[in-house]
Protein backbone atom coordinates (compact mmCIF):
# COMPACT_ATOMS: atom_id res chain seq x y z
CA UNK A 1 0.00 0.00 0.00
CA UNK A 2 1.22 3.49 -0.67
CA UNK A 3 1.98 5.89 2.10
CA UNK A 4 -1.05 7.46 3.67
CA UNK A 5 -3.53 4.76 2.72
CA UNK A 6 -4.89 2.32 5.23
CA UNK A 7 -6.23 -1.14 4.51
CA UNK A 8 -10.02 -1.39 4.76
CA UNK A 9 -11.06 -2.29 8.28
CA UNK A 10 -14.10 -4.22 7.08
CA UNK A 11 -12.09 -6.93 5.31
CA UNK A 12 -13.15 -10.38 6.37
CA UNK A 13 -10.83 -13.02 7.75
CA UNK A 14 -11.27 -15.03 4.53
CA UNK A 15 -10.13 -12.03 2.45
CA UNK A 16 -7.08 -11.65 4.67
CA UNK A 17 -6.24 -15.34 4.36
CA UNK A 18 -6.59 -14.95 0.60
CA UNK A 19 -3.75 -12.42 0.59
CA UNK A 20 -1.42 -15.17 1.80
CA UNK A 21 -2.70 -17.53 -0.90
CA UNK A 22 -2.35 -14.78 -3.53
CA UNK A 23 1.27 -14.26 -2.51
CA UNK A 24 2.08 -17.95 -3.07
CA UNK A 25 0.22 -17.90 -6.40
CA UNK A 26 2.06 -14.75 -7.50
CA UNK A 27 5.44 -16.33 -6.79
CA UNK A 28 4.40 -19.45 -8.73
CA UNK A 29 3.50 -17.18 -11.68
CA UNK A 30 6.89 -15.52 -11.39
CA UNK A 31 8.57 -18.93 -11.54
CA UNK A 32 6.55 -19.80 -14.65
CA UNK A 33 7.54 -16.50 -16.26
CA UNK A 34 11.21 -17.19 -15.49
CA UNK A 35 10.86 -20.61 -17.11
CA UNK A 36 9.25 -19.03 -20.20
CA UNK A 37 12.14 -16.51 -20.41
CA UNK A 38 9.68 -13.75 -21.33
CA UNK A 39 10.93 -10.41 -20.01
CA UNK A 40 7.50 -8.72 -20.05
CA UNK A 41 5.93 -11.66 -18.18
CA UNK A 42 8.74 -11.66 -15.63
CA UNK A 43 8.31 -7.94 -15.03
CA UNK A 44 4.52 -8.25 -14.66
CA UNK A 45 4.80 -11.30 -12.40
CA UNK A 46 7.34 -9.57 -10.17
CA UNK A 47 5.07 -6.51 -9.87
CA UNK A 48 2.17 -8.81 -8.92
CA UNK A 49 4.34 -10.55 -6.34
CA UNK A 50 5.32 -7.24 -4.78
CA UNK A 51 1.67 -6.12 -4.66
CA UNK A 52 0.68 -9.42 -3.03
CA UNK A 53 3.49 -9.01 -0.50
CA UNK A 54 2.26 -5.52 0.36
CA UNK A 55 -1.26 -6.91 0.88
CA UNK A 56 0.11 -9.56 3.26
CA UNK A 57 2.08 -6.93 5.17
CA UNK A 58 -1.03 -4.73 5.43
CA UNK A 59 -3.14 -7.65 6.65
CA UNK A 60 -0.61 -8.58 9.31
CA UNK A 61 -0.36 -4.94 10.38
CA UNK A 62 -4.17 -4.87 10.62
CA UNK A 63 -4.10 -7.79 13.03
CA UNK A 64 -4.59 -10.82 10.79
CA UNK A 65 -2.84 -13.87 12.19
CA UNK A 66 0.13 -14.85 10.02
CA UNK A 67 -0.50 -18.00 8.01
CA UNK A 68 2.83 -19.63 8.89
CA UNK A 69 2.55 -22.55 6.47
CA UNK A 70 1.76 -20.28 3.53
CA UNK A 71 4.47 -17.80 4.49
CA UNK A 72 7.02 -20.62 4.70
CA UNK A 73 5.93 -21.89 1.30
CA UNK A 74 6.18 -18.37 -0.11
CA UNK A 75 9.68 -18.00 1.34
CA UNK A 76 10.83 -21.27 -0.22
CA UNK A 77 9.30 -20.45 -3.59
CA UNK A 78 10.81 -16.96 -3.52
CA UNK A 79 14.25 -18.44 -2.77
CA UNK A 80 13.81 -20.74 -5.77
CA UNK A 81 12.79 -17.77 -7.93
CA UNK A 82 15.90 -15.86 -6.82
CA UNK A 83 18.11 -18.82 -7.71
CA UNK A 84 16.48 -19.17 -11.13
CA UNK A 85 16.82 -15.44 -11.81
CA UNK A 86 20.51 -15.57 -10.86
CA UNK A 87 21.04 -18.60 -13.14
CA UNK A 88 19.35 -16.76 -16.01
CA UNK A 89 21.57 -13.74 -15.42
CA UNK A 90 24.72 -15.86 -15.46
CA UNK A 91 23.62 -17.54 -18.69
CA UNK A 92 23.05 -14.17 -20.33
CA UNK A 93 26.45 -12.93 -19.14
CA UNK A 94 28.13 -16.01 -20.66
CA UNK A 95 26.28 -15.53 -23.95
CA UNK A 96 27.29 -11.88 -24.08
CA UNK A 97 30.91 -12.78 -23.37
CA UNK A 98 30.96 -15.34 -26.20
CA UNK A 99 29.34 -12.88 -28.62
CA UNK A 100 31.88 -10.23 -27.61
CA UNK A 101 34.73 -12.68 -28.17
CA UNK A 102 33.43 -13.54 -31.65
CA UNK A 103 33.16 -9.81 -32.42
CA UNK A 104 36.81 -9.38 -31.45
CA UNK A 105 36.20 -7.48 -28.24
CA UNK A 106 38.06 -8.68 -25.15
CA UNK A 107 36.02 -9.78 -22.17
CA UNK A 108 35.65 -7.21 -19.41
CA UNK A 109 37.89 -7.81 -16.42
CA UNK A 110 35.96 -8.54 -13.27
CA UNK A 111 36.73 -9.59 -9.76
CA UNK A 112 35.38 -12.85 -8.39
CA UNK A 113 34.08 -13.31 -4.87
CA UNK A 114 37.54 -14.16 -3.60
CA UNK A 115 39.00 -10.89 -4.97
CA UNK A 116 40.92 -12.56 -7.81
CA UNK A 117 40.41 -11.94 -11.47
CA UNK A 118 37.50 -13.99 -12.73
Amino acid sequence: MSAGTEPPLDRTLAEREDSFTRLVAAIRLELAALDAEDAASIEAATANKLAALEAVKADIAAGAPPQRALLEQARELNAEAALRARAKMLTVEKRLASVSAVAGKPAALTYGRNGRWA
